[in-house]
């Protein structure tokens, strides 16, 4: 039974190949078959099966020609009983040409299930990685995607402004290549929007604004890797430090929403209210107070640990590097806080089964040694013992039979439900965030809406998959088709309560379209739709769109 995938679209980033006219593709290689874990059915008899990469190191190296006899598994403790047996050699240096290169997304990920391909996303994070510091990673990132990588290798790149829905997975390494060496350019001059809008709040609170986006980033990372397949998948993760404050409670006190300032009052199109809510590039006092009410509140530590909880379960590795190389601290503060995020780094890299290249200048080496790491595993399936579909997590252990040594291998994973089971055999029903409610049979006032993404500085776009940056504006076209004699819209929270927003709607007569413009600013991330009724002097119809800020 095939893996399913939890993939809505959101803007992708591309990894066109370069130079495709002057370059000839070579033969289409024979499809192989698939290996023994692949063979295996998903669920047999009451029982499900799981897949366990194994890697028995001696002298740093893995310990070719082994069988199943020389393993055991055990799961909560339990012995079980291997069922299916692989081992996977990975070539390196592959030239370019060589290397077949996905034609969508969903290709790349389809690949990417088969356990014979390592899977790399490289997460560069923007603000933390050091302006000046990601100059010095960018070659060795460059030699490590066209030096080491080879024909059983799919690799990403994002930064911490992607979601894992950007991601795209491929072999050829040009496009992504220059996404790399642009890195520098990019995070000293491409401006955050948001970020200059937090900023002028005042807030004091731009860090934690900052470390959110890069805990986002790598929660939807994990989750997206997660769904792709159960064999190891890996996160190259570029930063100085993954900070893990706790909300400060004294400040909260001293300064928070609990004793908030009066808010100012103005005037905005015509209507009384605090602030300017209608322009999403200027900082009003409802959208200060949301965000400092968000960010004052918010427990990194907490997330960090639950960060590594859902790597682990997914089976999602993670390899810390920090461009910053062998730094020397001058006060002792400046001491204790490289230390501290270093210690952090090696150990999200310890608990993922990862590794941490951190206090080095040698970045080209430490690259080397993280494709070294990962040069051949075992595949070990077995169907577990416990039929027991609760959703729990169970741990699993991998030991050598001869000598009882317990090897690095996936260390645990989460049991389906059985309403999972049960979702397998129906069809994918439309998410929240990508469909609209079903129209009626026959509309006759209103057609279906359809959305567009305005960007800073761009012009519309249509999108079918409805997730929105706050930075952005949202249009919503619906056709007008007979005329109508009154029309509102407002905008409803995930549970269907009306917010508390104008909301402004214009007719386009040339169009035959009713036009609402939306600014996302002043929401928090989550999900909404938005409600358009009009009706006639016979009839009224309503017409609902989902969405989701992220």
């Amino acid at each position: 039974m095939r893996d399913r995938y939890a993939v809505s679209a959101i803007l992708v980033v591309s990894l066109a190949l370069g130079g495709a006219a002057q370059q000839q593709e070579p033969p289409t290689q024979q499809q192989e078959p698939p290996t023994q874990a692949q063979q295996r059915p998903v669920f047999r008899g009451g029982t499900h099966f799981v897949r366990v990469d194994a890697y028995p190191l001696q002298n740093g190296k893995i310990v070719e020609g082994l069988q199943p006899g020389d393993f055991e598994v055990f799961e909560d403790g339990k012995p079980q009983t291997i069922e299916s047996f692989d081992f996977v050699k990975f070539d390196t240096f592959v030239p370019e040409a060589e290397r077949r290169e996905p034609n969508t997304q969903r290709e790349g990920f389809d690949k990417a299930a088969d356990p014979r391909y390592r899977v790399f996303v490289i997460v560069v994070d923007t603000e933390f990685a050091g302006r000046t510091d990601v100059y010095w990673i960018q070659k060795p990132l460059v030699h490590f995607l066209d030096r080491i990588l080879g024909t059983r290798d799919l690799y990403g790149f994002l930064t911490t402004r992607n979601s894992a829905k950007d991601l795209v997975l491929g072999q050829k390494a040009i496009a992504i290549e220059s996404q790399v060496m642009d890195l520098f350019r990019s995070m000293n001059i491409d401006v955050d929007d948001e970020a200059t809008m937090i900023d002028r709040c005042n807030l004091g609170l731009l860090g934690s604004y900052f470390l959110d986006k890069t805990y986002t980033s790598l929660e939807s990372d994990v989750q997206q890797l997660g769904s792709i397949r159960q064999e190891r998948k890996n996160i190259v993760f570029v930063t100085n430090g993954l900070g893990r404050p706790r909300p400060d409670v004294r400040r909260q006190a001293l300064n928070g929403s609990g004793n908030p300032e009066p808010p100012r009052i103005g005037i905005t199109n015509g209507r009384l209210g605090e602030g300017d809510h209608a322009n999403p590039y200027i900082s009003n006092d409802r959208y200060c107070a949301s965000e400092y009410q968000r960010l004052a509140t918010m427990d990194f530590d907490e997330r960090y640990r639950a960060l590594i909880d859902e790597a682990k379960r997914a089976n999602v590795s993670f390899y810390t590097i920090t461009p910053a190389g062998l730094r020397a601290p001058e006060t002792l503060a400046e001491h204790k806080a490289v230390t501290q995020a270093n210690d952090d780094l090696i150990s999200l890299a310890h608990e993922t089964d990862g590794i941490a290249i951190v206090n080095t200048n040698d970045l080209d080496g430490g690259m080397k040694k993280i494709a070294d790491d990962l040069a051949a595993y075992y595949v070990l399936g077995y169907y577990t013992t416990n039929t027991n579909f609760d959703g729990g997590i169970r741990s699993i252990k991998v030991r050598m039979k001869a000598d009882r040594r317990q090897i690095r291998a996936r260390r645990q994973y989460r049991a389906p439900t059985r309403d999972e089971i049960a979702a397998l055999g129906r069809p994918l029903a439309p998410s929240a965030a990508t469909a609209s409610v079903e129209a009626p049979p026959a509309p006759a006032l209103i057609g279906v809406p359809i959305g567009y993404r305005v960007a800073a500085r761009a012009a519309p776009q249509k999108v079918s998959a409805l997730d929105f940056d706050r930075t952005d504006r949202l249009r919503v076209e619906w056709p007008v088709l007979a005329k109508l004699d009154r029309r509102t819209a407002r905008v409803l929270d995930r549970t269907g309560k009306p917010l508390p927003i104008d909301v402004a709607l214009s007719e386009e007569p040339a169009t035959g379209t009713i036009v609402l413009d939306l600014p996302l600013a002043p929401f928090a991330r989550g999900e909404y739709a938005i409600e358009l009724t009009a009706g006639s002097a016979t009839m009224s119809e309503t017409r609902t769109l989902a969405f989701r800020i992220k």
